[in-house]
């Protein structure tokens, strides 16, 4: 008993385990409910760059004006960073899949959702997931007078 006890605690206290902790409680928090205005992602996983948050809070403004529920009125662009539900839903849900698979149920819930109702967490998710540290500039518009 005592030694399932240490086992126990010390998997708790791995950085792995801590991280899926914390995953999962920004996630399931009352933060990832607000759905209007900028904050700082609460996704801060494997593609989260804290040095592009200043490009993604232009982004942000610039697709939505900081709102996760916006939804475009003549294209199936949706949520703050107005990925293409048509398009991007469930790629979003297969690229979220392998850092988040210890919430692999709550992950393929996400593909019955337009993304505008996915909430605050997965949108950061989403974009840091697609952003990859720079890589992924080209799926925003990037440059000149409006860009970022």
């Amino acid at each position: 008993m005592f030694t399932s006890l240490v086992l126990s605690a010390a998997l708790l206290l791995t950085p792995t385990a801590s991280a899926d902790i914390e995953t999962k409680s920004a996630a399931l928090s009352g933060a990832a409910r607000d759905m209007k205005g900028y904050e700082p992602s609460l996704y801060t996983g494997k593609w989260y760059n804290p040095k592009y948050e200043n490009t993604r809070k232009c982004i942000m403004r610039r697709e939505s004006r900081f709102n996760y529920r916006a939804a475009n009125r003549t294209s199936s662009a949706r949520g703050a960073y107005q990925f293409l539900d048509s398009q991007w839903r469930v790629s979003l849900t297969h690229m979220l899949m392998p850092e988040h698979a210890d919430m692999k149920k709550e992950v393929k819930a996400l593909r019955k959702k337009p993304i505008h109702k996915w909430n605050r967490y997965w949108q950061d998710a989403a974009f840091w997931t697609v952003w990859r540290h720079g890589k992924g500039a080209k799926h925003w518009y990037y440059g000149g007078s409006l860009g970022c």
